[in-house]
């Protein structure tokens, strides 16, 4: 009877510990796996949005380069000699059009790197001209391509619209990778009078787009997701193009495609996976283009864009440090030998009870540390009542204002630190907390205590019982790098990266302000049109190199005689455009040849290896015009300075003449 007493004792004093440690760690590593969980979701949204805007852009550049593509004059008038007549002549005239169509191209080519075909086709189906890294043919064979879908599809379009193709696999054109996936953009080519003359067709290389996403650098703790409207994977896989190119999404994550065709866009916790997602539709979301309208093959759009991490788990916490699983370990021997040595021996009744508060103490100090985390994340947390008083807020967000804790907590609404321009912003997402959704989003600016402005987002959620609303939890993100970085971005998209000018979307916004002030004012406003001369023979003679050397010789030189008011742009390739505000046609003329002087007494150095005296001289060809203020934009401006260059290259090159 003693015997089996003392097992029991034995038994319970060995359960009872092990339940008590169980219980006593399973809030904290709870509340920790909780903590990690939000932090993988913040990472994936984030993630998916970085990813979501690169590619975005990278796709919007690419419609805007088709589309300015599409308007270049020379293309139009080689179509127009091409195809007025069923048997197309080839003479001189052709012959040098399409040797600068073929620069223009290969241009493109080189400099983007984002191509892999440059195509022309006339309205009859005929191929007249298709850039690609293979050696072109001193004059193109004429190859029948009305066949092709792109080309069948964007006949029917009006000018400034796009046809889109889906992803697919076709040649790069590079010897070593002849395999890539890619996409066909295509629009129509209409010249000035509406007349239709053909298509031009550009191959975009989609693994090049795809291989600069970040998702491509990291280093496997996220998987992104890309497929269209029936569930297809649109991604390439590097090296393995058709792994699992174009099959099904249920293949490989199924619950990802159920929620991703059920809703639009969120984060969602799968088995073993945190899943971020969002719907592109390139038909209506394309407003960062200069697109009108968007075509697709049917049954392709909407895209579905998704990141997928690693959910946390308790393995994987445990696992992730040895020294915190032995440590685990040992407080469960700990706690169990407490228990036996108490039942066999009541002396040692001492020395357990000190060990008990020695794990009570190290309970405090991990405690401790989780508030510590609170107080510093790398984001501010507050929390506030029903009247939007702060109750609650940690040391970074209070870092970022400039207030102490004791005053703001229980005084201050949070309101009174949003600016008053996005004050009703904020409103508006606290009545959605307070409200049946019991959460709200927004980006708003705060008032900190030195003056300054801060830009935030801010993610709150509701905290409820069974007596009603109690109080908000939210999140506060800094968006101060990410604005920062947003307005550089926004200056590059704007600068021409060789020669640091104003690129064509600059020009356009320039000019839209320099005809409205010439209207209110009726002040003069002119253009000045300037081509290189005999580029092509720079950059085949000594190399692209120097031809950039030559490029961005001109715009210093170009600076010094332009007044500060004076806008000069590179349009692309050897052309630039010079608008001069309150100038007249004539003083224009004088401009221009200031210029064409400053050019041809200003060699470029390229050293002794290119030239046998070190320099090189060139010269440019200028067309000067009025701009009308009644145009309803710049271009038709421009076309008359180009038809000014025209007759400078006629006349030999090296001239000023006016249009």
């Amino acid at each position: 009877m003693i015997i089996k007493a003392l097992w029991a004792r034995l038994i319970v004093a060995t359960l009872l510990p092990v339940a008590l440690v169980t219980v006593t760690l399973t809030p904290i590593f709870t509340s920790h796996i909780e903590e990690r969980v939000d932090s993988s979701r913040r990472s994936a949204a984030v993630l998916l949005e970085s990813e979501y805007d690169m590619l975005l852009q990278s796709m919007n550049e690419s419609f805007n380069q088709v589309l300015a593509t599409a308007e270049y004059s020379l293309l139009s008038r080689f179509l127009s000699q091409q195809t007025s007549s069923q048997a197309p002549a080839w003479g001189l005239a052709a012959q040098n059009d399409w040797e600068e169509l073929r620069a223009l191209f290969d241009t493109l080519l080189s400099h983007f790197g984002r191509y892999t075909r440059l195509t022309v086709i006339d309205t009859a189906g005929r191929e007249w001209f298709a850039s690609s890294v293979a050696p072109q043919l001193p004059r193109p064979p004429v190859i029948g391509k009305r066949a092709i879908p792109a080309y069948q599809a964007a006949m029917g379009l009006p000018i400034s619209d796009l046809y889109v193709s889906p992803p697919r696999l076709g040649a790069s054109g590079k010897a070593l990778s002849p395999i890539t996936t890619v996409l066909d953009i295509a629009t129509p080519i209409i010249d000035h009078q509406g007349r239709r003359l053909g298509v031009l067709l550009f191959t975009l290389d989609w693994s090049h787009i795809t291989a600069s996403l970040p998702h491509a650098e990291d280093s496997g703790r996220s998987e992104a997701l890309l497929v269209d409207a029936q569930g297809k994977w649109l991604l390439p896989d590097g090296d393995r193009q058709s792994e699992r190119f174009g099959r099904p999404l249920t293949e490989y994550w199924p619950g990802a495609w159920a929620v991703m065709s059920a809703r639009t866009l969120g984060t969602v916790d799968l088995e073993e996976n945190i899943l971020a997602f969002l719907t592109h539709d390139i038909h209506t979301q394309h407003y960062s283009s200069l697109a009108g309208t968007i075509i697709s093959d049917p049954g392709t759009q909407p895209w579905r864009f998704g990141i997928l991490m690693p959910r946390p788990s308790l393995l994987g916490l445990l696992t992730e440090s040895p020294v915190q699983l032995l440590a685990i370990a040992l407080v469960y021997l700990i706690s169990v030998a407490f228990g036996v040595f108490w039942v066999l021996s009541d002396h040692r009744l001492r020395a357990l009870r000190q060990r008990a508060l020695a794990f009570s103490r190290e309970a405090r100090q991990y405690a401790g540390e989780v508030q510590d985390l609170y107080e510093h994340a790398p984001c501010g947390y507050h929390s506030l009542d029903s009247h939007g008083r702060v109750v609650k807020i940690n040391r970074t967000e209070l870092d970022w204002i400039g207030y102490r804790a004791d005053e703001v907590v229980g005084k201050r609404l949070y309101r009174d630190f949003v600016t008053p321009a996005t004050r009703e912003a904020f409103d508006a997402a606290f009545q959605q907390v307070l409200g049946q959704g019991q959460e709200g989003a927004v980006e708003c600016e705060l008032l900190c205590g030195d003056g300054s402005i801060l830009p935030v987002a801010i993610q709150a959620t509701a905290q409820v019982t069974e007596e009603g609303f109690q109080y908000s939890r939210a999140m506060v993100f800094n968006l101060r790098e990410r604005k920062q970085l947003e307005e550089r971005l926004a200056k590059q998209a704007l600068t021409d990266p060789l020669t640091g000018l104003g690129n064509r979307r600059f020009l356009e916004g320039q000019a839209a302000m320099e005809v409205a002030r010439a209207e209110r004012h009726r002040c003069p406003l002119s253009l000045i049109g300037i081509d290189l001369d005999h580029f092509k023979r720079i950059n085949d003679t000594y190399g692209h190199d120097v031809g950039e050397q030559v490029l961005q010789s001109f715009a210093k030189t170009a600076r010094k005689v332009l007044r500060d008011g004076d806008v000069l742009c590179r349009m692309g390739g050897e052309e630039f455009v010079a608008l001069l505000p309150h100038t007249s046609c004539e003083q224009a003329i004088q401009v221009a040849e200031r210029l064409r002087r400053a050019v041809e007494a200003s060699p470029v150095y390229v050293g002794h290896d290119a030239a046998e005296n070190g320099m090189l001289a060139y010269s440019a060809s200028l067309g000067v015009t009025l701009v009308s203020t009644d145009e309803a934009s710049l271009n038709p401006a421009i076309k008359r300075a180009d038809q000014g260059l025209y007759m400078a290259k006629q006349a030999g090159r090296n001239k000023v003449c006016r249009a």
